[in-house]
């Protein structure tokens, strides 16, 4: 019996000091923070009898007697360190992390008007925090600290968290008008003269000078190799002896040199001479205005684009007699990409107005494609909210003069106008575009659609005595408001809970 209680009694001691040593090395325990590929020194109580390191490829520590450690960061990480000091145990718990301090520097002076910026360790990931001016400083201020701490780690891979953030509205409004003004003028000339005769005793003839225009085929009476001489009365005045009417076969006619234009016709037989002469006399102007206010809205450093025009449709032939069809398109083309930075707003805007243009075709078997003529600006500007930018000076001023005469007869002065035809055609066209950039935000409600209340189903009264042919809602009776008022009714009665 003395043996058995002597055995409780050591077995109880032991358990003692078993459950006191934890409590023991908690309280010896000692935190140290290293930095990737560098090192700390630091003293402990007591004179070091041996020293283990719990992961050697994260940390390695090494004793210096009597009582210094020297802990070398080698990898991202944690582990534990357990040193003796004679019979006394402490925990040294080592955290490598990477070089804080210096990638913190290096984003500070990196990315001017960064703010609230953090940088830590995650167990092998480097993880950022803070505000950033502008979208692309994200991406900056990422490659800056993964450059850094790919350094330190020996070429090694740096898994990054970027929790950047970039404050303030990062949605843009963009209000577009283009506005192109085109004027055309026209001034031509033109002159024909004519004459046919046709003799009772077979000889005739027929001569005078046309514009390039003109065909003789255009002329009246029309060209015969058999005239009929039957209705020229006498042949001397032109007129017939029975009804005293003008012989159609004895006074030419002609048409008016230019088509379109305003024509002066003068016949005649004075003279025992038909002849017939034409002028024809035109000044042009055209004023036309197009008009387009595009609304477009994109998301700080992504783009957005608009199109007012439409799509032709281009023959390509293939092999083995195959045709594809490609669209072209044309019209008002608008793409921008908006970047803010701060209360600023970058803008990077390009814009390209086209127009169907047929004399500049080509033809593809048998199909014409006609071309485009295009003008297209491409800027970048800096402006705050709400602020506006013109783009004007994109001019066109086209000329073109166009003079047929005869030779040296159309270079008589005063007299040479007769022998040729002139025409002088101008064109201008201007496009203005004024743009205007908001930072916008989206609606915490939903706002009021033109014509939600408005039905077209009017009862009885409206239709037939007030003659409406629509019944108008003001919005009292929609189902919505009548949810809202609903909501807003206020309990009646005593409320609360029943004991």
């Amino acid at each position: 019996m003395q043996i058995r209680a002597n055995f409780v009694v050591a077995a109880l001691s032991a358990g003692l000091v078993l459950a006191s040593a934890p409590a023991a090395a908690q309280k010896n325990s000692v935190a140290v923070t290293v930095d990737l590929a560098g090192s700390k020194h630091i003293t402990v109580n007591g004179a070091i009898t041996r020293v283990s390191i719990a992961s050697g490829a994260i940390a390695d520590v090494k004793a210096f007697p009597p009582n210094e450690l020297l802990i070398t960061g080698k990898k991202p990480g944690t582990t534990n360190a357990v040193v003796w000091t004679g019979r006394r145990v402490q925990i040294v718990a080592v955290k490598v992390v990477y070089p804080e301090g210096p990638i913190l520097e290096a984003l500070k002076n990196g990315i001017p008007g960064a703010s609230k910026l953090t940088v830590s360790t995650a167990g092998s990931a480097l993880v950022l925090g803070g505000n950033v001016p502008t979208a692309a400083d994200v991406g900056q201020a990422e490659k800056l600290a993964k450059g850094i701490a790919m350094g330190v780690a020996q070429g090694a891979d740096v898994p990054v968290i970027n929790g950047l953030k970039v404050p303030g509205n990062q949605q843009v409004q963009l209000e577009v008008s283009f506005a192109e003004v085109s004027r055309t003028a026209l001034r031509a000339i033109g002159m024909n003269f004519w004459s046919r005769r046709i003799g009772t005793d077979g000889k005739s003839f027929a001569g005078g000078i046309t514009n390039p225009s003109t065909t003789l085929s255009g002329l009246s009476p029309a060209l015969s190799s058999t005239p009929d001489v039957t209705n020229l009365g006498t042949g001397q005045t032109g007129f017939d002896a029975d009804t005293g009417a003008l012989n159609s076969d004895a006074v030419p006619l002609v048409g008016n040199p230019i088509s379109g234009a305003f024509g002066f016709i003068f016949s005649s037989t004075l003279g025992k001479f038909p002849f017939s002469a034409a002028l024809s006399l035109l000044s042009n102007r055209g004023y036309a205005r197009t008009m387009a206010t595009p609304t477009l809205v994109a998301m700080s450093g992504k783009s957005a684009t608009f199109l007012a025009g439409g799509e032709f449709p281009i023959p390509l032939p293939q092999s083995l007699g195959q045709t594809t069809v490609e669209y072209r398109k044309f019209g008002i083309q608008l793409s921008f990409t908006p970047t803010v930075i701060g209360k600023n707003i970058q803008l990077n805007l390009a814009m390209t107005v086209s127009d169907i243009n047929q004399s500049l075709g080509v033809k593809l078997a048998s199909t014409t494609v006609p071309g485009l003529t295009s003008r297209h600006s491409q800027t970048t500007i800096r402006l705050r909210d709400s602020q506006s930018f013109v783009i004007a000076g994109l001019l066109s001023d086209r000329v073109r003069s166009n003079v047929d005469k005869v030779p040296w007869l159309g270079d008589i002065p005063i007299l040479g106008v007769l022998f040729r035809s002139s025409s002088y055609r101008r064109e201008e066209t201007e496009l203005l575009v004024v743009v205007t950039a908001h930072l916008v935000r989206p609606l915490d409600k939903r706002p009021e659609l033109p014509g939600e209340h408005a039905t077209s189903d009017p009862g009885d009264l409206e239709l037939f005595l007030l003659g409406d042919a629509e019944s108008v809602d003001e919005g009292s009776s929609s189902p919505r408001n009548k949810a809202k008022r609903r909501r807003k009714r206020k309990p009646m009665g005593a409320i609360g809970f029943k004991r």
